[in-house]
């Protein structure tokens, strides 16, 4: 873990410390010595800070290009290894970088849905997460993240059981299937919210 990163995760898990009752449930199923696609649900602007925060693991996320607009935004978020994406259509470009991140065997962070979504039903996703997954033959390790945001509320983190998609490796898998891969994941994110034990995917 670089120290510029390392220095604003222990920022950031103090934050949710002191202003809210943080819970962490399944950190177990966390290796510390293998990588992930790492995918949340994303309800908030709370969402990419928290995680940083409480990730035993340095990650490196993607984050709109908008947010990259302005100088001193888009350098801390370079030197904590955030990427744009430009969320309105293919972007190669990320993609490259997404799959060089897991080929090293660091840990990519995203959100599959795209942008905030405050219900409690999943919002339809792309093919990427199982793509991604595949294609560097990587685990997927999914997070539900449950908190209204509000000071001094809970936040529930459930880490889950990491999701091994072994199946569909060095086989070519059509668009539909891996939408329905990535569907399957986020929808199973979703299962957790506002349930007080974990569950398994």
């Amino acid at each position: 873990m670089n120290t510029f990163y390392a220095i604003c995760s222990k920022g950031a898990l103090l934050y949710y410390k002191i202003f809210y009752k943080l819970e962490l449930i399944g950190k177990e199923n966390i290796d510390g010595q293998q990588n992930y696609v790492i995918c949340g649900n994303h309800s908030s602007l709370h969402d990419p800070f928290l995680l940083g925060g409480v990730l035993p693991l340095q990650a490196r996320f993607m984050s709109k290009k908008e947010n990259f607009k302005y100088k001193i935004v888009s350098w801390v978020l370079d030197k904590v290894g955030v990427f744009p994406v430009d969320r309105d259509g293919n972007d190669i470009k990320a993609i490259k970088i997404a799959l060089t991140v897991l080929k090293q065997n660091d840990n990519l962070a995203l959100f599959p849905e795209g942008t905030r979504n405050k219900g409690t039903e999943p919002l339809p996703v792309k093919a990427g997460v199982a793509m991604l997954a595949i294609r560097t033959k990587t685990p997927i390790l999914p997070i539900t993240i449950d908190s209204t945001f509000k000071l001094f509320s809970r936040i529930r983190v459930t880490f889950h059981k990491p999701v091994v998609l072994e199946a569909y490796y060095d086989q070519k898998v059509d668009s539909e299937t891996l939408e329905r891969l990535s569907q399957n994941i986020i929808s199973n994110i979703y299962k957790s919210i506002g349930i007080d034990k974990s569950e398994n995917l």
